[in-house]
């Protein structure tokens, strides 16, 4: 059985919490499986684990403009996350029953679903290795993940819709862009509204929960968190607000 948690939004410390406390019971088989759809408010950058936040982070123009800074557990590169992003956290135990121990492998078996979302949808996705999502050459859906407590966090976005403008907030690294031929990091990124697909991130969460359901071969349920991951997240979140974790690098 695979729990789904339906989409609803909080804040980015809560986010991150609430995600790490379900990795943890999961591997403590204090949980099932679980596919968890949110959003955030208020808007936030989170960076990878391993980045040095000064380096990747325009903190001047995250300030002025109210978004909150948080580090994630997960690697990978820093993110925008607004009102127009879908993001899905998929966590299961990590014994090679549903997710392949190999790195690479286990990203294309996690994103095989949301590929399969946005076909259902009329746009034609692939998976770009390592970790991405791309529509002709364009990213929509990038993912991190870590493997700890004895399971497998996998959480990603998926732009519905975006506004250039905030991408102020990260400090693009453009040789990052060189494999790919481009100056211009909007001309790297696209979202469904973009593509003239309109559709809201309750509907496209709903669809994603369709897919995995599908594409794992799970019956579904939908449930709330349980009382074990409630309080695991509440001592969590301190971690997450703390000028400790966030500067550690």
């Amino acid at each position: 059985m695979l729990r789904v948690l339906r989409f609803h939004i909080n804040d980015p410390f809560y986010n991150m919490a609430i995600d790490e406390a379900i990795a943890k019971c999961i591997g403590e088989n204090l949980s099932p499986p679980t596919l968890r759809l949110y959003g955030w408010w208020p808007r936030a950058v989170s960076i990878g684990y391993f980045q040095e936040i000064r380096e990747e982070v325009n903190l001047e123009f995250c300030k002025e403009n109210n978004i909150e800074v948080v580090r994630r557990i997960t690697g990978g590169g820093a993110v925008i996350h607004t009102e127009g992003e879908l993001t899905y956290s998929f966590i299961v135990k990590n014994d090679g029953n549903y997710v392949p121990f190999d790195i690479e492998e286990s990203y294309k078996v996690i994103c095989t679903p949301i590929i399969n979302a946005l076909k259902r949808i009329g746009v034609n996705a692939r998976f770009r290795p390592i970790n991405d999502i791309e529509v002709e050459g364009r990213k929509i859906s990038g993912s991190a993940q870590t493997r700890k407590y004895g399971a497998i966090l996998q959480h990603g976005t998926l732009l519905l819709s975006f506004d250039y403008s905030l991408l102020s907030a990260l400090k693009i690294k453009y040789e990052k862009l060189a494999d790919k031929q481009l100056k211009d990091i909007t001309k790297r990124v696209v979202s469904l509204k973009d593509l003239g697909h309109d559709i809201s991130r309750e509907e496209m969460a709903e669809i994603l929960a369709e897919e995995f359901k599908k594409y794992f071969k799970l019956e579904i349920f939908y449930g709330e968190i349980n009382e074990f991951e409630r309080k695991l997240a509440m001592e969590l979140i301190n971690k997450y607000k703390s000028y400790e974790w966030n500067y550690r690098r």
